[in-house]
């Protein structure tokens, strides 16, 4: 640093004062940023969590009611309907029932020994006297929803069973049981995720995956994921289990090595279906779901790097105009001394002169000894001179160094004064972000919960979970509006940083006026001397002339010749003196010269 030249320094210190504090901000800006959108991106799939594991819950229980309904219709539990009713009639109403009732492609019903006494349209079945699900039924007597499991098409299915009960003797007589295939709770969850993530591509590439209640896969977007255990795909996937709880955390794809969101969610049971612990996990790549943040990385990397370019392009051009304005006023001060140096050399030579024509004086001791004390009168002046100029050359260097000080803080105003509008700037793009992002989730959501109450209110006493459910979306709706004006309160904060940037403007014109002042008292410095170098030029012509008037005296004077001597050796030594002090004054010169 000490070889460094002050144009090189000013310019660096320029630079780091310019781009330290940017930095700074943008890194704080980026974290409290890189938060939110965490909190909110996690907060946002376990909401979608929830709500599928809910989904889910309504649909089984859907199954439920209806399996219950099927094993009251009269044609299968009253003697006198059934006799009158025949096979084909009754085959009939299952399949109209399929038609109507989405979600089923195969109803049957069969006899206390599991033989098949009526089933919808379709193959045959046979054997559902071996079946767990018939098996559970004649055990319990009661409605049952069996696991997940492989049908004969070899394709996922969910089956419920009821036991028929005769209405006159109240004791069973059948068993009537249900297909669900999972392809169509999986084509609902896809139309749900692409009305939810409309705006979103990242959103889209979301996957979903049910887990059964022995931990594997029957449903996923992965076809390949489907049949494996849960717990050997994802790590964490037995803690949150434990857990009974929603929850989220950062695990490894084993399928592509892709690092993604888990988001997990129990599938609760409602009103009196039976326990399934069945359990729902949302992943999405976190390259995805946080893609916001490296747009938000970049988008700070950028300003940075144009803020260093803006005030390293200013320092450049304020350091080079202000050293070389100095640079010049320095050389002009070295070629004055050097002059000067040259000047006194001159006299030096004529001192000596005069020491030679002293053995020659014979007369007019009187007029040589006033001539010498003449001559040793100016010397000294032409010393005072000089060292006038150097405490005035000191003085023009410390005005230079008061100037540049002032530069730098012009400088260091104009990085404050882009740092608050780089600022204001980046928070104008996140409110109009969040902003847009909360008033359409806060439309969407309040709409569903409004859907969802009315469609609860419809259903009666079946609805009332339903409700309790639809009651816990619009209480999000409402957080999401309390975002709404944490938001506002976001913009206040920008009205403040513009007023703050209004200020430092103001400061920044005041240092320039300071650093105008400063500039003029160097000139002024400068001149003075120039004054005393014309001075000290002054003294030594006027030793020149009194040299002169010595060497006539001389000739006259001839008794006085060792006062004499005495005399023109003093006025050498005083010559000297000058001389020395001009060196010195040229060293000066040369050494602020360097440092500029």
């Amino acid at each position: 640093m000490k070889k460094m030249s002050l144009r090189i320094k000013a310019i660096v210190f320029a630079i780091a004062l310019g781009t330290i504090p940017v930095i700074l901000t943008g890194a704080i800006t980026f974290f409290l940023a890189n938060q939110s959108i965490t909190s909110y991106v996690i907060n946002y799939q376990e909401t979608r969590a929830l709500a599928t594991a809910n989904e889910v819950s309504n649909f089984m229980l859907e199954r439920y009611q209806d399996i219950k309904q099927l094993a009251r219709l009269s044609i299968l539990n009253d003697p006198r309907v059934s006799q009158t009713t025949s096979t084909i009639q009754k085959e009939a109403m299952l399949d109209k029932y399929i038609e109507e009732d989405e979600g089923y492609d195969s109803i049957a019903v069969a006899d206390l020994k599991g033989n098949t006494i009526l089933q919808s349209r379709g193959e045959k079945i046979v054997d559902l006297g071996k079946r767990d699900y018939f098996q559970e039924v004649t055990k319990t007597n009661q409605a049952v929803i069996m696991q997940p499991i492989k049908s004969t098409d070899g394709k996922y299915a969910i089956f419920t069973a009821a036991p028929v009960v005769d209405v006159n003797t109240n004791e069973t007589i059948a068993v009537i049981r249900t297909r669900t295939p999972i392809t169509y709770l999986e084509q609902t969850f896809k139309e749900t995720q692409n009305k939810l993530t409309r705006s979103s591509e990242g959103l889209k590439k979301e996957e979903f995956h049910l887990i059964d209640g022995n931990g594997k896969f029957f449903a996923a977007t992965e076809t390949e994921q489907i049949s494996r255990d849960a717990a050997s795909d994802f790590s964490v996937f037995a803690k949150m289990q434990a857990n009974k709880e929603i929850d989220s955390a950062i695990d490894i794809d084993r399928i592509d090595g892709a690092k993604q969101l888990l988001t997990y969610a129990p599938i609760e049971a409602l009103e009196n279906m039976p326990r399934l612990g069945w359990s729902v996990i949302i992943a999405n790549d976190t390259k995805n779901v946080f893609a916001p943040q490296q747009e938000l990385l970049y988008t700070l990397m950028s300003g940075v790097g144009f803020t260093a370019a803006l005030v390293s392009a200013i320092a450049i051009f304020l350091a080079s105009r202000t050293t070389r304005s100095v640079n010049h006023i320095v050389r002009a001060i070295a070629s004055s001394s050097s002059q000067i140096a040259v000047t006194i050399e001159q006299q030096k030579r004529i001192a000596s002169q005069q020491l030679s024509a002293v053995d020659r004086t014979a007369t007019t001791m009187n007029e040589l000894s006033e001539s010498s004390k003449a001559c040793a009168s100016e010397a000294e002046a032409a010393a005072f001179g000089a060292a006038q100029a150097l405490k005035l050359a000191a003085g023009g260097s410390q005005a230079v160094d008061n100037t540049l000080k002032e530069m730098a803080t012009l400088t260091e105003n104009v990085g404050a004064i882009q740092k608050q509008i780089l600022r204001l700037s980046e928070q104008t793009d996140r409110i109009g972000n969040i902003s847009s992002l909360v008033s359409d989730l806060a439309n969407q959501t309040n709409m569903l919960a409004l859907n969802a109450a009315v469609e609860a209110v419809r259903a009666g006493e079946s609805g009332k979970g339903f409700a309790v459910v639809a009651s816990e979306i619009r209480k999000l709706a409402d957080r999401s509006k309390e975002s709404a004006s944490n938001i506002n309160a976001l913009v206040a904060e920008i009205q403040k940083a513009i007023t703050l940037t209004a200020t430092v403007t103001d400061d920044g014109t005041k240092t320039v006026e300071n650093g105008v002042k400063i500039a003029r008292k160097t000139a002024d410095a400068f001149a003075g001397v120039a004054r005393a170098i014309d001075r000290i030029a002054a003294n030594s012509k006027q030793i020149s002339v009194t040299s002169k008037n010595q060497a006539i005296a001389i000739q006259d004077v001839v008794e006085s010749v060792n006062s004499l001597h005495l005399a023109t050796q003093e006025t050498a030594a005083s010559i000297s003196q000058v001389k020395l002090g001009i060196v010195q004054l040229n060293q000066a010169a040369q050494n602020l010269k360097s440092a500029v």
